[in-house]
């Protein structure tokens, strides 16, 4: 009796796609690519800016998809073409895929820039609980401000030793919350001389971890702290299985765009 066995050989090319803005400032740029199967860690990520200039970049490896940030700080402003080719786990090479971005430059903002920070609020009940870790752990007395709502605001010598108090991460450029808390989030619009500047057309954009819009929302005179300086409360999504949102805010100086854009990491606890 002879023995046999079938052997079938992947020869199927992965299919990936880009998710990412489609315009953005001359600052970091928010990337995820996604595939129809398991990737090899190899990935040509590059971008060919207006001038016809070359950029690679390097993201994160995260099994079926690749996510992170590419510098655009010396990308020229115009349209720029992000390509990307991976391959799978037994080296078929992928579709090259492609995307077109609009990057506005420096010299197309006549002045405004945009710094963007953010403040937990907690409700009553976790007030006490939250106090004392920070006595106890790191002696340090706990100084709040009750905002509309019945929330308040945790005031703190620094974002670092928030992070730990909460145990998320320490990562200076990712913030990690938790589903169902409300943010405070800040906008500080400053001319290049450094001078407070009140812009037009402020909008606050929420995306997913697609880039898909979840909300935005206009920025009024009701948001209007101070002069250059806006906030605005942001309830975060529910949910229970980690995931990364990103928060944008847009505004303009005589029709001249700008963008601000920040990651934030969601988990349940």
């Amino acid at each position: 009796m002879r023995a046999y066995f079938f052997l079938e050989l992947d020869t199927r090319s992965p299919q990936i796609q880009i998710f990412a803005p489609d315009y953005t400032g001359r600052d970091y740029y928010p990337i995820r690519i996604e595939a129809d199967e398991p990737l090899d860690s190899a990935l040509e990520l590059y971008v060919i800016d207006a001038g016809g200039k070359r950029l690679d970049a390097i993201i994160s490896h995260k099994g079926t998809y690749f996510e992170g940030f590419i510098p655009f700080h010396d990308v020229a402003p115009g349209i720029a073409r992000v390509f990307a080719r991976t391959r799978d786990e037994v080296f078929n090479l992928s579709n090259t895929a492609e995307k077109a971005v609009l990057v506005y430059g420096r010299n197309q903002i006549t002045d405004l820039d945009i710094e963007a920070t953010e403040t937990p609020l907690i409700t009553e009940d976790q007030l006490v609980a939250f106090d004392t870790i920070l006595k106890e752990a790191f002696g340090v007395t706990l100084l709040t401000k009750r905002t509309a709502g019945g929330l308040i605001e945790i005031v703190v010598p620094s974002i670092e030793l928030l992070r730990k108090v909460l145990g998320t991460e320490t990562r200076s450029d990712i913030m990690t919350y938790q589903f169902g808390n409300t943010v405070k989030l800040e906008a500080f619009f400053k001319d290049f001389d450094g001078n407070p500047v009140d812009p037009s057309n402020i909008k606050l954009i929420v995306y997913d971890s697609k880039f898909n819009m979840l909300t935005s929302v206009p920025i009024s005179s009701a948001n209007r702290i101070e002069l250059g300086h806006y906030e605005y409360l942001y309830k975060l999504p529910s949910g229970t299985t980690p995931k990364t949102i990103y928060y944008e805010w847009y505004a303009e100086i005589s029709g001249s765009p700008t963008v601000k854009r920040e990651e934030m990491k969601l988990v349940f606890v």
